[in-house]
C-alpha cells in the first residue's frame, strides 16, 4: 500500500558547513577581468588617437568612469569570491554564490552521470581548475565550481566516482538477493 506522508520539519541547507575557494581564486577572477580591460582600453586609446573629434567629447568621461569601473568590478570580484562556498557531503555536493542575488546549488551524488575538470592557461600556472558535474537529462552543466584547486578537483571527481561504484555494487547486490 502506497503511503506519502507530509514532512512537517524540512531539513535547512543554511546547517550546510561551506568551505571557500581556493586561495588564488581571487586573484584568477581579477587577472580575467584584466584580460577584458586592457583589450578595452586599447581600442578607447586608438578610438581617441584617430578621431579627435570622439577624443574631446568623451575624454574626461573615460579618465573618470574607466578607473571607477575598473575599482568597482574589481570590489564586487573580492565580494563574489568571499561569499562563494562548496561542501562535498555524504550524498550530495553543494556550491553558494552570489552576492545580490544568492543562489546555493545541491546535487545529489545518485543524479551524476559524469564529471568534467577544466584548467585554463591563467588556471594552470595558478594551480587552479573548475570541475562541471553532469546529472541525468542535461545538455549542460547542473553545476559547475570554479576557483578550485586542482588537488581539490580531482579529489572531488574520485569521492563522486567512488560514490557511483558504491551505488552500483549496492543495487548489484540487492537485486542479486
Amino acid at each position: 500500500m502506497f503511503k506519502n506522508q507530509q514532512i512537517m520539519d524540512l531539513p535547512t541547507h543554511s546547517a550546510i558547513s561551506f568551505m571557500p575557494l581556493a586561495d588564488k581564486a581571487l586573484l584568477h577572477k581579477q587577472l580575467n577581468w584584466l584580460a577584458f580591460y586592457i583589450p578595452l582600453i586599447g581600442v578607447l586609446i586608438a578610438l581617441c588617437y584617430f578621431n579627435e573629434a570622439f577624443a574631446n567629447n568623451v575624454q574626461t568621461h573615460l579618465l573618470i568612469g574607466m578607473p571607477i569601473l575598473i575599482a568597482v568590478s574589481m570590489l564586487y570580484n573580492m565580494v563574489n569570491i568571499r561569499l562563494q562556498g562548496f561542501a562535498v557531503r555524504e550524498h550530495d555536493v553543494a556550491f553558494k554564490k552570489g552576492v545580490i542575488w544568492r543562489q546555493v546549488t545541491i546535487l545529489p551524488l545518485a543524479r551524476v552521470q559524469h564529471m568534467e575538470i577544466h584548467q585554463g592557461p591563467i588556471e594552470r600556472k595558478l594551480d587552479l581548475a573548475s570541475i562541471k558535474l553532469f546529472s541525468a537529462g542535461g545538455v549542460s552543466a547542473d553545476l559547475q565550481i570554479g576557483g578550485l584547486t586542482h588537488a581539490d578537483c580531482k579529489n572531488m571527481r574520485q569521492f563522486v566516482q567512488n560514490y557511483r561504484q558504491e551505488d552500483t555494487n549496492s543495487r548489484a547486490e540487492f537485486i542479486n538477493e
